[in-house]
């Protein structure tokens, strides 16, 4: 009798602590809990653009900032309209890929510094751009025969070059202060970023990005009798036979189309908008070898409380808001995703949220709101989309 009675009391008491520890992060039965990330604000604000709020790529753009794929070009401006040139191309792909930090210690290893006086003629992410080269070579995405074709100057390229070089170069020659290395690594220097302008920075065509997307997909090209979606392209015949089979799977896989007049154009330009359509549709399947998780389902309760947490550092006790999400997912199951803020970095977490067109925050998700949220490999919550 009296072990009975003990049973029933633990029981009870479980049933009376679980609704608390829950709201502690220990959950019983909820299935998992994930918390967002600590550099949410500043993804958040390197996301927001004030250029794309009528553009047809608005939401592709915000989901690709906010996975850290695709960056403005300052004052808060992506220019979704501009020509999107090989080297932003190959860069994005190699982003998505998650290989930026390999591709940025790299370009490190390959910088060599000149002396030029107090005059700089190149930025960080010049310097980095080597090594998204060679980590997107090394990756297979572009060709040792594709590059070397990139980077040949025709004679009237090279005229040119020379003779913007020359009056460019009219400004340091007059300088006195500078020694003649110094006046031969500025011309260096120029003549790099000229000829990068005729090749690297020139606009990528829709072939190339058909191309470079198709490896980055290791996607299988479509040979024979399958291959039937580039037969209905009224220039097919105008494309490389070659790329033929990768641009079929490509089509297939719907993430290129003809246009509204049945034309492929495999030698238009690609603006940086459509750049962003396109890695979009084929993020899914890149995401997922990445070790992301995509889940869907119906936000059912939010709870808002206040914590005192300790900071690592300080040892100091900070107050931290905290913004619990329930979420019923399309599986059956419950999920906690949460939200913290807090004046300490470390203890401020959360995440990006694409709702009804507008770029907002956790504060953004109300109960009822259908939510589709991506978690990365290290198991925090970087994007919800509310559909």
């Amino acid at each position: 009798m009296k072990q009975k009675f003990s049973l029933i009391c633990i029981v009870m008491m479980t049933f009376l602590l679980t609704p608390l520890l829950s709201t502690y992060g220990i959950s019983y039965g909820l299935g998992e809990s994930f918390d967002g990330i600590d550099n949410y604000e500043s993804l958040y604000e390197n996301s927001s653009f004030t250029d794309i709020k009528t553009h047809f790529a608005r939401k592709p753009i915000i989901k690709m900032s906010a996975l850290s794929v695709l960056r403005g070009m300052g004052n808060h401006k992506f220019y979704p309209n501009h020509k999107l040139t090989k080297e932003q191309a190959v860069v994005f792909i190699v982003r998505l890929l998650g290989l930026e930090d390999e591709s940025q210690i790299v370009g490190e290893k390959l910088t060599k510094e000149m002396d030029t006086g107090a005059y700089r003629f190149k930025s960080p992410q010049d310097d980095w751009l080597e090594g998204y080269l060679k980590v997107a070579q090394s990756k297979s995405i572009i060709t040792r025969e594709e590059v070397k074709k990139i980077v040949e100057l025709s004679d009237e390229q090279k005229d040119k070059i020379e003779e913007k070089l020359a009056k460019k170069m009219l400004v340091y020659d007059q300088n006195r202060n500078l020694t003649d290395e110094q006046i031969e690594n500025i011309e260096k220097s120029i003549r790099k970023n000229l000829e990068r302008s005729y090749t690297w920075g020139q606009a990528a065509n829709r072939e190339e990005i058909a191309l470079w997307v198709g490896r980055m997909l290791q996607i299988t090209p479509i040979n024979g009798e399958p291959q039937q979606r580039i037969y209905t392209m009224k220039d097919w015949k105008s494309m490389k036979t070659a790329d033929i089979p990768i641009i079929e799977a490509i089509l297939q896989k719907g993430i290129m189309t003809k246009n509204s007049k049945g034309y492929f154009s495999p030698k238009a330009t690609v603006t940086r908008g459509q750049m962003a359509a396109i890695l979009d549709k084929a993020s899914e399947e890149i995401l997922k070898k990445r070790g992301y998780k995509t889940l869907s389902g119906t936000v059912e309760e939010i709870e808002n409380y206040v914590t005192s947490e300790q900071d690592m550092i300080t040892r100091d006790l900070y107050g931290v808001e905290n913004r619990i999400i329930t979420i019923n997912n399309d599986d059956g199951s419950y999920t906690e995703i949460t939200a913290k803020k807090s004046s300490i970095n470390d203890l401020n977490k959360g995440f990006s949220v694409y709702k009804y067109g507008i770029l907002g925050l956790p504060k953004d998700i109300q109960v009822d709101d259908y939510v589709k949220y991506f978690i990365n490999a290290e198991g925090k919550i970087v994007f919800v989309e509310v559909e």
